[in-house]
C-alpha cells in the first residue's frame, strides 16, 4: 500500500477539501493534467514541497495535491482566468518570468532560461504548442512544459 495514501495530515485534508466540496451552483473547481519534462525525463511533481498540503504559501488559483497528478484551480468569482505562465508561477518552489521575449522558469532554485543558447522551453496544451502568457487555463486542459538544455 502506498504510504502517502495512508498518511494524510489534518492540514492536508483541510486544504484539499476546497477542491472536493461543492460550495453551491455558482462555485466552480477546475482541474486537468500537468506534466513537466526536463531533457526527456518527467519531473516528479509528487514531492511534498510542491503540494498545497505541505506548502507554507500556496495559491488556490492554481495548485497541486498529493493524491494525483492533476492541477487544481478554484475558479475565481471575478471570472478572470489565469494563464499557463501565471499557473506555473503560482506553484510552490516554481517561478516564471518572461525576459527579452523568452521564457524562463525556476524550479527548486534551478533556472531554465530560454535566453541561453542551449536552453529551450516549450509549452503545450492538449499537445498543441501555445504561448503560456496568452493561453488561459481551462477545466480539463492537459498542460505540459518541456525543457531542453545542453546538458
Amino acid at each position: 500500500m502506498n504510504r502517502r495514501a495512508v498518511l494524510a495530515s489534518t492540514a492536508g485534508l483541510v486544504s484539499m477539501a476546497g477542491c472536493l466540496s461543492d460550495d453551491g451552483p455558482d462555485h466552480e473547481y477546475e482541474r486537468g493534467d500537468i506534466e513537466i519534462v526536463i531533457d526527456g525525463d518527467e519531473f516528479d511533481l509528487s514531492a511534498d514541497r510542491f503540494q498545497s498540503e505541505h506548502a507554507d504559501d500556496y495559491s488556490m488559483n492554481f495548485h497541486l495535491h498529493e493524491m494525483d497528478d492533476h492541477w487544481y484551480n478554484d475558479y475565481p468569482e471575478s471570472g478572470e482566468r489565469i494563464t499557463f505562465a501565471e499557473g506555473i508561477d503560482l506553484l510552490p518552489e516554481f517561478a516564471y518570468e518572461e525576459a527579452d521575449g523568452e521564457h524562463a522558469v525556476t524550479i527548486d532554485d534551478t533556472e531554465y532560461d530560454g535566453r541561453e543558447d542551449d536552453t529551450e522551453l516549450t509549452f503545450f496544451v492538449d499537445d498543441e504548442q501555445v504561448d503560456p502568457t496568452e493561453h488561459a487555463v481551462r477545466d480539463g486542459d492537459s498542460l505540459r512544459l518541456e525543457i531542453t538544455t545542453g546538458a
